[in-house]
């Protein structure tokens, strides 16, 4: 009895969790189809296999529009940045849906954009997660219980940084020791020229000294000549 009544109360669950798991996915429709997109799994989390989820149906009678993939492109962007174009393809047993792997580095807005044809007509559709749409991309640390692990992404990021500032620590220990060594060179060529400035000036005091009309000596070959 108990058993039954547990069933009954799960099945009387049921309508109110359907409503939360189709705010997963965006229903939109384009053209004859519609289209229902998201992640493959939610919440999505950073630095977590993941990838795009497709379903198209006819709108006209909900049958699955199949092989899609060979005539769809995917493109992927973060925020504002920079699409990158991912390879579509069908999932295995489920006629109408398609997938592109991906592993999302960087938590926050992702927008899918599907350009190309289905059966002749044209499609040029973006989606773009966000509240009411399909999930953006989670930091783990939020969900992550009772000690938060950096995700592989933000250790790689964070070990970048840590490079970065040691080689910009080391340009500078660098270039301080070109400028002291400039400096001790030019220290050295200050050194030399003082003392070339001092003996120059003792000379000149010598000169300066020497008494008015006093002849200078006559030299060793002078000496010579007056002998001779």
């Amino acid at each position: 009895m108990r058993t039954i009544v547990a069933l009954l109360a799960a099945v009387a669950l049921l309508p109110m969790a359907a409503p939360s798991a189709a705010l997963a996915h965006e229903r939109r429709p384009v053209g004859p189809y519609t289209f229902v997109v998201g992640f493959i799994s939610e919440p999505a989390l950073l630095g977590e296999p993941n990838g795009i989820s497709l379903s198209i149906t006819k709108t006209a009678d909900g049958s699955p529009a199949e092989g899609a993939h060979q005539t769809l492109r995917a493109q992927v962007a973060f925020g504002g940045g920079q699409p990158k174009e991912f390879p579509l393809r069908a999932r295995f047993g489920m006629p109408g849906a398609y997938t592109a792997d991906l592993i999302p580095t960087k938590a926050g807005s992702y927008i899918f954009t599907f350009t190309g044809t289905i059966d002749g007509t044209p499609v040029n559709e973006k989606f773009e997660s966000g509240p009411g749409r399909f999930n953006d991309v989670q930091d783990t640390a939020t969900l992550q219980f009772p000690e938060a692990v950096p995700a592989a992404a933000q250790m790689a990021s964070s070990v970048k940084a840590a490079q970065d500032q040691a080689q910009a620590a080391q340009a500078r220990a660098d270039d301080a020791e070109a400028q002291v060594g400039q400096a001790r060179l030019l220290g050295i060529v200050g050194i030399v020229a003082g003392l070339l400035g001092v003996a120059v000036g003792a000379s000149a005091l010598v000169v300066a000294r020497r008494p008015a009309g006093t002849a200078p000596r006559p030299t060793l070959a002078e000496h010579s000549v007056v002998r001779g």
